[in-house]
């Protein structure tokens, strides 16, 4: 009955875009959100965030937090956006609870940035804000009565992961690095009948291009099809800020760059038809592959923890993961395939919410009563919408499906886990190289089994090898550190160690004198410190304390004051354990011990 009323309220909203009914109860969303304007990948310095790309993205995060989090209009750097609200169910509004959300991205700087502009719009500044959390009110409380704000007016601290490529978690961000049969795939990108029809047809207009505004930092050989994105990306940042690049090129010349960079992306992460080792398995696309794998399992997530976790699931990434999805999802054969033809705009927010209709929002639904609805917003202008679109080739129908739809259509096209990713890519990152081929499980994005197994599909011996591999390693490159600082280093003796001693070197040390000591003397009745024989000193005498044959003796060792306070004679406590040879023989390991001498 409650599925039948649900699915008469949701006919109901057909043909709404995301209106919501007042029914609705938001249990969880994930927001897809790619970056926010960055400098070009040609130029002197490494790609990085700018003042605008920070902006968009702080645009943004007030949009979800309007959405989610507040009542009233949604309102926007100050403008009323035509947006209506969806409030998930429990989430802290003001004081950030990070056990609530999960926010990833990976360790590109314009990226990272990116995710932590967007929470400053999320969750702001808010004085006398405290999550019990984190101590509440008794945490900010002294015993003096004194109440502490947190630094910048109550700045609020999220949690955000960044995966480096040695994490397994990476791959659901960015699927298509560290995979080698994407890389291998695109080495014949150029061979497509289609791409060199594109190459042909476009290379007098991008060599035009290239007078106007690339000739001064990119070859002529560059400027073609082949690399339309990166010109493209180029175009629109100098556009931007550059007054030289905006004279000489036209917004209707960049409308065709963007065009033509949004052709050359789908032929690389867009190709369904070009495989890996396996016919189907869909390679260039399998950025998206990896998104929907993280999608569906954040909502299992918040399912299995009945609304505790994943309340807001924010993801942060490049532009593969949209260019792939968009076209896996069918969402660009469907009615409104024109939008999802043209580029992402930067900071654009795809959006999957998880809902329910009916009930009481203080009892987490049946999974037979849950819901999914997907939405997009092209940008962070004030006046882009968001809007509900149908996928997996559902036509004209409402956007919203029911849960067990959108799981069955999710694992079609998505990896079902890290086991499976290895396998596709036949990556050599470090990480499937101690995945063990023979494991029942496979550990999906979560961390847990993506088919509800817990095995984590790595065999103790193997893990065991990694970790020996990764501790030499360290070593190693420790090692190799301190030998290019000059801090570690090893030396061989001239004499061998077994042959007494030539006791004619004289010196402050008599019979211990070392070959490197020739400027060194031992004055009669003195102490061990006369230099001879040095520049700054003049010549001195050169012949050690000698016996009355001739030859030279060590001297008493009661002739030297243990300390300038202690009389000579005195017992010198420890003497054993001086080392009297100058050189490093300790380091020379395997050598003969050298021979006692008699005093």
């Amino acid at each position: 009955m409650a599925s039948i009323f649900a699915a008469v309220a949701l006919l109901a909203l057909a043909g709404t875009g995301s209106a919501q009914s007042s029914s609705e109860h938001i249990w969880a969303s994930v927001g897809w959100i790619l970056h926010g304007e960055r400098t070009p990948y040609f130029g002197t310095d490494p790609p990085a965030l700018t003042p605008l790309g920070a902006q968009q993205l702080y645009d943004q995060g007030q949009m979800f937090r309007s959405r989610y989090l507040e009542e009233g209009p949604v309102v926007v750097n100050g403008e009323v956006l035509d947006l209506e609200r969806a409030p998930i169910v429990d989430i802290q509004p003001n004081a950030i609870d990070n056990t609530q959300l999960e926010v990833v991205s990976n360790t590109d700087s314009w990226i990272f940035n990116s995710a932590l502009a967007f929470m400053q719009g999320l969750y702001p500044p808010i004085s006398q804000a405290f999550n019990n959390n984190t101590g509440g009110m008794d945490g900010a409380m002294l015993t003096d009565g004194t109440l502490v704000n947190y630094p910048l007016d109550g700045y609020q601290y999220p949690n955000i992961k960044t995966s480096s490529l040695l994490d397994p978690d990476s791959i659901w961000v960015q699927g298509h690095v560290g995979c080698t049969k994407y890389t291998e795939s695109l080495i014949s990108f150029r061979n497509d009948s289609s791409v060199a029809e594109n190459y042909t047809n476009t290379l007098d207009f991008y060599h035009s291009m290239w007078d106007l505004v690339f000739k001064d930092s990119i070859p002529l050989s560059m400027a073609s099809f082949y690399n339309a994105y990166t010109l493209y990306d180029y175009a629109a940042y100098h556009y931007n800020h550059n007054n030289d690049s905006a004279v000489n090129i036209t917004e209707v010349q960049l409308e065709g760059l963007a065009l033509l960079a949004a052709m050359e992306l789908r032929y690389r992460n867009a190709n369904l038809s070009a495989s890996g080792d396996t016919q189907g398995d869909m390679i260039r696309a399998v950025a998206g592959q990896t998104m929907a794998a993280k999608v569906l399992s954040s909502f299992e997530d918040n399912i299995r923890s009945l609304g505790a976790q994943n309340k807001l699931t924010l993801a942060f990434s490049s532009i593969e993961p949209f260019i792939a999805f968009f076209t896996l999802s069918q969402l660009i054969k469907g009615p409104a395939g024109a939008t999802f033809v043209d580029l992402p705009n930067p900071g654009a927010a795809m959006v999957f919410e998880l809902f329910s209709i009916g009930g009481n929002s203080s009892v987490y639904p049946s999974i037979d009563d849950l819901w999914v609805r997907f939405l997009y917003r092209n940008g962070t202008d004030p006046d882009a919408p968001l809007v509900g679109y149908p996928l997996f080739g559902n036509g004209n129908a409402y956007s919203s499906i029911q849960f067990s739809e959108f799981i069955t259509g999710m694992q079609t096209l998505g990896i079902s886990g890290v086991a499976e990713w290895c396998r596709v890519c036949d990556s050599v990152t470090l990480f499937c190289l101690g995945l063990d081929s023979n494991s029942v499980g496979d550990s999906g994005p979560s961390g847990g089994s993506a088919g509800g197994n817990s095995a984590t599909g790595i065999s103790p011996a193997v893990a065991g090898v990694i970790g020996a591999v990764v501790t030499i390693a360290v070593l190693g490159l420790a090692t190799l550190a301190l030998l290019l600082l000059g801090c570690l280093s090893f030396h061989r003796k001239e004499s061998d160690l077994n042959q007494p001693r030539n006791s004619s070197l004289g010196g402050f040390r008599g019979a211990e004198k070392m070959a490197s000591d020739t400027d060194l003397a031992y004055a009669k009745g003195g102490s061990r410190h006369e230099r001879t024989g040095s520049w700054e000193l003049r010549d001195g005498a050169t012949t050690a304390v000698g016996d009355s044959k001739g030859g030279a003796t060590a001297p008493r060792v009661e002739e030297e004051p243990v300390s300038p306070l202690s009389p000579v004679g005195a017992t010198v406590h420890g003497r054993s354990l001086r080392n009297g040879v100058d050189d490093d023989a300790i380091s020379e390991m395997g050598q003969q011990p050298v021979k006692p001498r008699e005093f």
